[in-house]
């Protein structure tokens, strides 16, 4: 038996709400009542269950959208209850999801934050145009069932799905309200069926599915499912299934009725794309597709051209600045489509990557290379076993449909006895690679096992002895040897290994090579130094290794970041090493990401931009250029679009320690300050000596006016890095703001004292003198730093929104100080 419609005293929530159920001079209301967090500027039409206003965010410094739940569905709900539903979907992070930023509530009305959007929706844009045409239509529907796909993994269900809540960035589809419905059901009364009892149903009639708008106590993802059919069929027809009904009418369709076949409403529509609108319009949930993965799948293997041309090469104007809108597209504060389109890419990644558990042997399809053992009796050979892992790991990952785990992630565990269980949850692989290495004289010896983490089973494993002379040979059996135990699995075909994926035949230039990489990883101003000297040496031995050339260049990019003192034309040797790598092979995402930092630390962000995106598109796993290219956005004031980078970074390479500082500080800039701490306590267990965790946690601290927590945070990271005045200067920051103004002077004297013997940086003063209040003298170091073009500039707090510089930023100053950087145009964005 269907599941028949609600009775017809029932209101819907995804429906409009009629005046007399909302508060009257609400707008004014909201700026009473949150004016301290929020500036509220105007309503937005439309709104349904809730009303939208425009709002600038006092503590983010940037436009959002706030929306208010209407007064009657206000007085049902459990305020608590919806707050913790919100927080579920707030984790949501995926490129086509807008995200929740915030949640609150006053006088009992609760309330909650998104990424302000200017522009259109997909019932916008069919009302304008009808129907869509068939490859744009399956590029959104695609787009929009990744991100319920996504959502339904993460335990999030829509249960409004509809085009309302689709939103349209170019030729980049956003679902908004994740959660939103959910929460509702959930707040009122704890369940479907006592919301009904209150006379309100969450969804909207024209896309519920039968079970949903009966109130079905058992209803779960399916319904989901339902209603993106009767979206799909409304995006390729102009109109949903049951049109030109009453609410009633349309929820007796829908229980009923089978609605007419697309194909015959449309002409032309795929048969194979017509079979898919249709099954998920089913009415019993079991006979739909039971996930939208399911959909997905059906999709692409429909072979319709969706993909959109993503420009990587061009710098936008002004420097740092995507192009304007055009009309009727939506202008994203929180992001730009070219951010989603690389996040879409990697995304693909990750997702394989968080969905994985310990597999069976015929389904394997992610590995770990561990760092191979050098059981000789020279450490000095260290560089050579490291080197050797890397090159195997190189390899596997340009097997088809293998991914491999993320060097840091998998060098964690260098040294330590880890069960292999314990190493597949931790990097979220289904099989280990490990080893050990052997030089004795000019014999190599190297044994290698692979191992499935699901039962502890060897899949695969051989001892090698052979000539040193002979390494490439090695390696090459290894990964072959690899590729035909996994191959089955992968459905791979057969491939050939060769040194030429290397760059280079010569032995003695692949050894100095692996010595300047051993180096690079270890970094340190000194490290760095010894790396360059390797790379340049196996540069000579041969002129046309690309990767030596790419590894130069990042290294001298990487310089100027441990060192007050690099060589005065560190930039041009950066782009002369990159360019030189790119023209012997155009393909290395390693150099594109050298000439990004390259154009970051010369205040060129438009340049860094596109070659951080061009790294990606090549190398869509390649960590670094995630992490980096979301520092250029924190830079530029894009914090949203930063965050989902930079998680983006920390889901390809789990345990670097650098990412979990990226991360924290990003949340702070966004005002997830306890979110920041759970993220920067857990980096610190991974690695307490890193000063710079402390440092960012201190922050994170000094935003919650938990000041004791700051100070002690920021002084360990003077403790473990006692060498940058950063540090200091940011302490004494933090001392002044706290109101410990003695001890604050009493470190600014120390750095004053320092730069008669040493160079320190004047953005350490600066932001010292910001914590005392002398902000005329901290406004004349910054001037200093700009003239100096000092890196720190870019390398610490961010100029445009870091809430360190907010006293500041009044100041005609100050604007000058951002436009010489570059930045200014973003900052008054940022304002807007």
């Amino acid at each position: 038996m269907q599941p028949g419609p609600p009775r017809a005293a029932t209101r819907y929530l995804g429906a409009s709400i009629r005046p007399e159920y909302l508060l009257a001079d609400l707008l004014e209301t909201l700026n009473d009542a949150l004016g301290d967090s929020y500036a509220f500027q105007r309503e937005l039409p439309g709104g349904g269950m809730s009303r939208v206003f425009v709002a600038h965010d006092r503590a983010l410094n940037r436009l959002v959208a706030v929306k208010v739940l209407s007064a009657q569905v206000a007085a049902e709900v459990k305020t608590e209850r919806f707050r913790l539903e919100i927080q579920l979907a707030a984790k949501l992070q995926h490129p086509h999801i807008v995200p929740l930023l915030a949640s609150g509530e006053f006088a009992g009305i609760p309330y909650f934050t998104m990424p302000f959007i200017e522009g259109e929706s997909l019932r916008a844009r069919i009302a304008r145009q009808g129907e869509l045409p068939i490859s744009e239509a399956v590029r959104t529907l695609r787009q929009v069932a990744s991100a319920i796909s996504y959502a339904h993994k993460h335990g999030v269900v829509h249960r409004d799905i509809k085009p309302d809540n689709v939103l349209l960035a170019d030729e980049f589809a956003l679902v908004t309200d994740f959660g939103v419905a959910k929460a509702l059901s959930a707040a009122i009364e704890g369940s479907e069926a006592s919301l009904t009892s209150t006379g309100v149903t969450v969804g909207t009639p024209a896309y519920m599915s039968p079970e949903q708008a009966a109130a079905d106590p058992t209803i779960d993802h399916r319904a989901d499912i339902y209603a993106f059919g009767a979206l799909a069929y409304e995006v390729l027809t102009g109109a949903p299934p049951f049109e030109g009904r009453t609410p009633q009418a349309t929820l007796a369709a829908h229980a009923i009725q089978t609605p007419e076949p697309i194909d015959r409403r449309r002409a032309g529509i795929p048969r194979a794309l017509a079979v898919i609108v249709m099954r998920c319009l089913e009415k019993r949930p079991a006979d739909r597709p039971q996930t939208a993965a399911e959909i997905l799948h059906d999709l692409d293997a429909l072979g319709v051209t969706t993909s959109p041309d993503v420009p990587v090469q061009s710098a936008p104007s002004p420097p740092g600045m995507p192009a304007a809108p055009k009309r009727g597209r939506i202008a994203l504060l929180a992001g730009v489509v070219g951010i989603a389109a690389l996040l879409a890419a990697a995304y693909t990644i990750a997702a394989r990557r968080g969905s994985e558990a310990p597999a069976k042997s015929s389904e394997l399809s992610s590995v770990a290379v561990l760092p191979l053992v050098n059981v000789g009796g020279d450490k000095a050979d260290e560089y050579f076993s490291d080197g050797m892992t890397d090159e195997l790991a190189n390899a596997l990952g340009k097997l088809p449909g293998l991914r491999v785990a993320s060097r840091t992630s998998a060098y964690a565990f260098k040294g330590r006895r880890a069960d292999v269980r314990e190493i597949g949850r931790q990097l979220r692989v289904q099989a280990v690679l490990e080893g050990t290495v052997r030089r004795s004289g000019d014999r190599l010896r190297v044994a290698a096992q692979l191992t499935n983490v699901s039962d502890g089973l060897a899949l695969w494993s051989e001892a090698y002895e052979r000539q040193s002379s002979d390494v490439f040979v090695v390696q090459d059996d290894i990964a072959r040897s690899i590729a035909g135990a996994l191959k089955p699995r992968l459905g791979m075909q057969a491939r050939t290994f060769s040194s030429e994926s290397r760059g280079t035949k010569n032995l003695a230039a692949f050894d100095l090579y692996l010595r300047g990489r051993y180096f690079w990883n270890t970094r340190g101003a000194d490290n760095l130094r010894r790396a360059i000297t390797y790379f340049d040496s196996a540069i000579v031995a041969d002129a046309r290794f690309a990767r030596a050339h790419a590894a130069l260049a990042i290294a001298y990019a990487l310089l100027p970041e441990y060192t007050d003192d690099p060589p005065p034309n560190v930039l041009e040797l950066t782009r002369t090493a990159a360019d030189r790598a790119l023209s012997l092979d155009p393909g290395l995402a390693e150099a594109y990401t050298a000439r990004g930092l390259a154009a970051v630390h010369d205040w060129r962000f438009g340049e860094a931009e596109a070659a951080y995106r061009k790294a990606i598109q090549l190398e869509p796993g390649y960590p670094t250029a995630h992490q980096w290219y979301g520092e250029v956005l924190y830079h530029t004031g894009r914090t949203d679009s930063a965050l989902a980078l930079t998680r983006m970074a920390v889901e390809l390479d789990p345990l670097a320690p650098i990412n979990a500082s990226a991360l924290g500080y990003g949340l702070i800039l966004a005002g997830n300050i306890d979110e920041a701490i759970t993220v920067l306590k857990k980096g610190i267990e991974l690695t307490p000596a890193l000063g710079l965790h402390h440092a960012v946690l201190g922050n994170a601290y000094l935003r919650k006016g938990e000041y004791a927590l700051a100070i002690a945070e920021t002084e360990a990271s003077v403790r473990l890095e006692p060498e940058l005045a950063l540090r200091e200067g940011t302490l004494a920051h933090v001392y002044g703001v706290s109101g410990d103004v003695d001890k604050a002077r009493t470190i600014i004297a120390r750095l004053e004292a320092r730069r008669s013997s040493e160079r320190v940086s004047p953005v350490a003063l600066a932001l010292a003198y910001i914590g005392v209040k002398d902000h005329e003298r901290a406004l004349t170091l910054l001037e200093k730093a700009v003239d100096e073009h000092d890196i720190s500039l870019v390398t610490s707090a961010a100029v445009v929104s870091d809430r360190k510089y907010d006293p500041l930023r009044s100041n005609p100053r100050y604007d000058r100080i951002l436009s010489r950087m570059n930045l200014l145009e973003w900052a008054r964005r940022r304002q807007r």
